[in-house]
């Protein structure tokens, strides 16, 4: 075998779990729709409630990984491959949380913020780019959103029995401040979160004395795609590897929300065919 088919094929073998498949958001649906139920959350969106009122509570089953994203959130439950990387959360006045869908995969779509004692997130809604898009008045406008958990949980498995929400989160809020850190690579990069090295294993953080030039300051866990929900790790797979799956949605918010208008409330097969015959009555007119 020569270099170059060598090359192909060695490729080909890993491409499955670099690429990131693309799909309808149909996909979601059907891997959603078993684990949870679609609701009007205003006059034109509907909302994603979990029927398990434990995995309702977003971000709060599962843990911290600093991946080479920064800080990536690893859900536990069915649904959080999509829930907890796109779009955004919303706590309505009842106390129910509702998923809004949105095209983008982010691997932290919150909001930190740190006090003395606890380290806390708020989901928030990010642009492609990773911008927020609502203005700090309105993150900080729900106190009850935020979640806080002590700094010696932070990156370590939880549930919701270590985290702290509700009434003390104003008090919370008010003592806090924002947190990022300064990741080291070829260059200088900000990234939300606390820094890194205060929550790794020590194997995984570069001493100062012994850093070279343009090395990271922190050995992150590669992410790895996966290109199917159903997708067994690779057999080579490393514990500090991260596999997820992650596909790329072809649609924006707005065919997102058709897309679950017509799961909701789907045309009937005679409905679906009178608009068939008006295309057709249509076509035949403009001969």
């Amino acid at each position: 075998m020569n270099f170059a088919a060598g090359l192909f094929l060695w490729l080909a073998a890993i491409a499955p779990f670099t690429e990131r498949t693309q799909v309808n958001f149909d996909t979601f649906l059907d891997l959603l729709n078993p684990w949870g139920a679609w609701t009007s959350v205003d006059a034109t969106h509907l909302g994603y409630s979990p029927y398990d009122v434990k995995e309702a509570v977003p971000f709060t089953h599962g843990r911290w990984e600093y991946s080479d994203y920064g800080w990536t959130w690893i859900g536990l439950f069915p649904g959080s491959w999509a829930t907890e990387h796109y779009g955004v959360w919303k706590r309505d006045e009842q106390g129910v949380w509702s998923w809004r869908p949105d095209p983008n995969w982010h691997a932290a779509p919150v909001d930190f913020r740190q006090t003395k004692d606890l380290i806390g997130w708020r989901p928030s809604l990010l642009t492609v780019d990773h911008q927020f898009v609502e203005n700090e008045s309105l993150r900080f406008a729900r106190p009850e959103e935020w979640i806080w958990v002590p700094r010696a949980k932070f990156g370590k498995p939880m549930g919701p029995e270590d985290v702290v929400m509700g009434a003390a989160g104003k008090e919370l809020l008010l003592d806090s401040e924002p947190i990022t850190h300064t990741y080291s690579a070829w260059r200088e990069i900000t990234r939300p979160g606390p820094a890194p090295e205060n929550f790794l294993s020590a194997a995984r953080v570069v001493p100062e004395e012994v850093r070279k030039e343009n090395q990271p300051n922190v050995k992150s866990a590669p992410l790895r795609t996966l290109p199917t929900f159903w997708t067994p790790l690779p057999k080579d797979a490393k514990p500090e590897e991260v596999y997820l799956y992650r596909p790329e949605c072809f649609q924006d918010p707005d065919g997102i929300q058709r897309r679950i208008r017509k799961w909701y409330a789907p045309s009937t097969a005679a409905e679906q065919q009178e608009q068939v015959n008006k295309l057709i009555e249509s076509a035949s007119g403009a001969k």
